[in-house]
């Protein structure tokens, strides 16, 4: 058996969703704030479709900041 290093759910990796009051998911209606805990960085979504477009760009970047400290400050992604 081979045990890999990777955790599965690497920190990087780890999101706070913060949904706004006039979302109602039943509905389709989803808005809201995502934000990395390991980088700060936090960006703001007004439908589904922007916020996969989000999370995709914050993994894209996973890499880049895989050594920056937690620290780092948010920086808004729109």
């Amino acid at each position: 058996m081979t045990l890999t290093q990777d955790p599965q759910h690497p920190a990087r990796r780890h999101y706070v969703l913060k949904l706004d009051r006039q979302a109602d998911p039943a509905r389709g209606a989803v808005s809201g704030r995502i934000e990395n805990l390991a980088t700060g960085r936090v960006f703001d979504f007004d439908d589904a479709a922007s916020l996969m477009e989000g999370l995709a760009r914050e993994l894209e970047n996973a890499g880049d900041d895989a050594a920056a400290p937690a620290a780092s400050g948010a920086v808004p992604a729109r």
